[in-house]
């Protein structure tokens, strides 16, 4: 076990890692929400648009898949954010639990399961499947009036594609960058 920081007493450190709790809490539960709401927010609608699937795809479909797309992609890069903010969190997490002397003993950023299938199974893995597979059914629906069912298919699966790989070499750079400044000096 180490000792606390001869920098900070360890009031400070406490205080300073129930904060940290909070803060990791909070995120946690807003992406837990978000990744829950927004595929049954998008089934929804995409059953709205398309109804009964013998009438034909309303006119302004496309208009609604392109609003859908727009959305999700926001709430993607808020995603993004968040977990970036879940990493640097985790990470100061780690190091004031090894600083109180917690690091074996149950803190909860130290002592973590570690996830499944190469990472694909945790909240991150959540993340880059819901994404993709909502992003490519705006595309489809964007797209269905126009180019028809099959182009329409071949384009969300290209970008279901393209995002998730993209959404993976975001998250390798996340979990890989250094802590601030801020953070180290403490």
């Amino acid at each position: 076990m180490t000792e606390p920081s001869a920098a900070a007493p360890p009031e400070n450190l406490r205080l300073a890692y129930q904060e940290l709790c909070k803060s990791y809490q909070a995120i946690v539960d807003f992406r837990a929400k978000l990744l829950g709401f927004l595929p049954l927010a998008s089934g929804v609608s995409f059953f709205a648009l398309l109804g009964n699937g013998k009438d034909p795809v309303p006119y302004y479909a496309w208009v609604a898949g392109l609003f859908g797309f727009t959305i999700t992609l926001g709430l993607f890069f808020y995603e993004l954010r968040g977990l970036q903010r879940s990493a640097a969190l985790e990470r100061t997490g780690k190091q004031l639990e090894a600083e109180m002397g917690l690091s074996g003993a149950g803190g909860q950023f130290s002592v973590q399961p570690s996830p499944r299938l190469h990472g694909f199974v945790d909240p991150r893995g959540a993340a880059w499947l819901i994404y993709p597979s909502v992003l490519a059914g705006w595309a489809y629906i964007a797209g269905l009036q126009r180019l028809g069912v099959f182009w329409a298919t071949v384009v969300g699966i290209i970008i279901a594609i393209g995002v998730a790989m993209w959404f993976a070499r975001r998250l390798k750079a996340a979990e890989a960058s250094p802590l601030p400044a801020a953070a180290v000096a403490s």
